[in-house]
C-alpha cells in the first residue's frame, strides 16, 4: 500500500482541483497554458497556499469533486481549518486578515471522515487548509468518459512539474461513482502514447523569477527549452 492509498483508507486524503491545460495559439504556435499550476506551485515552494479550498474523499464513498484533475494533499501535513460538509463558498486568504466563507460544521477533519462514512454523503465538501510543498502526495483525475484526454494534460502537469519542483508526483484514477482510488503506472511505452496524442507538444509557462514566458517542448524522454 502505497503513502496515498494510506492517507485514502485513514480519512486524511484530501483533493486540490485545478484546471487542465487548455490549447492557445499565438505568433509562437499552438501551446498547452500551465500557468495556473505554475502559480500556485511557486507559492507551494516559497511561503505556502493559504485559505486553500479542497475536498476530503473517503473509500466507498462517491465524494464528488469540482474538477476533473487536480493534486492531492495529506491532512496531516497540512493545516485544516473551517471543515463545511457542503460547498462553503469560502474566498479570500486567512493570511491576508480575512477569510470568508459559511459556517463550518465541524472542528476536525475526523468529525467530517465520520459524518461522511456514516451517512454516506457524496455532496462536494470544503475543507480550508494551509499547506506547503512537503504537503503534496500525488496527482489526480476523474475517472469519466475524458480519461484518456485527462491522462494526456495531467502527464504535461507532470513533467511540468518535475522540471519545477524536482519531484516526479504519481498519477491517480479516482473513481468518485464508488469511492476509489487506482495509481497509474506512466510506463515508457504509455508516455510515449501520451505525449504522440497530445495536438501539440509545447507548454507555456510563466515564472515569477522570468520577465516572459517560457515556451518548453515535452517530448517521452521529458522537457526540453
Amino acid at each position: 500500500m502505497d503513502e496515498v492509498e494510506k492517507l485514502y483508507n485513514e480519512g486524511k486524503l484530501l483533493e486540490r482541483a485545478m484546471d487542465q491545460p487548455y490549447m492557445r495559439i499565438n505568433k509562437q504556435g499552438r501551446y498547452y497554458d500551465c500557468q495556473s499550476w505554475v502559480d500556485e506551485f511557486e507559492y507551494l515552494m516559497a511561503d505556502g497556499l493559504y485559505s486553500l479550498s479542497t475536498t476530503l474523499v473517503i473509500p466507498g464513498v462517491g465524494v464528488k469533486n469540482y474538477k476533473n484533475m487536480g493534486f492531492l494533499i495529506n491532512s496531516d501535513l497540512a493545516e485544516c481549518f473551517h471543515i463545511a460538509k457542503t460547498d462553503s463558498g469560502s474566498c479570500v486568504s486567512i493570511r491576508l486578515g480575512d477569510c470568508c466563507a459559511n459556517k463550518p460544521d465541524f472542528d476536525t477533519l475526523a468529525e467530517l471522515a465520520t459524518f461522511i462514512r456514516e451517512t454516506k454523503e457524496t455532496t462536494m465538501n470544503e475543507v480550508n487548509v494551509n499547506v506547503k510543498l512537503d504537503g503534496i502526495v500525488g496527482l489526480f483525475i476523474n475517472k469519466c468518459t475524458i480519461s484518456r484526454t485527462l491522462l494526456k494534460k495531467i502527464y504535461i502537469v507532470r513533467e511540468l512539474l518535475k522540471s519545477i519542483t524536482g519531484i516526479e508526483y504519481p498519477i491517480y484514477l479516482y473513481d468518485w461513482t464508488l469511492g476509489k482510488f487506482e495509481k497509474i503506472e506512466i510506463t515508457n511505452e504509455l508516455a510515449e502514447e501520451l505525449v504522440n496524442g497530445l495536438d501539440c507538444q509545447t507548454i507555456m509557462c510563466w515564472p515569477d523569477r522570468l520577465d516572459k514566458p517560457e515556451y518548453i517542448s515535452l517530448s517521452p524522454k521529458g522537457l526540453t527549452k
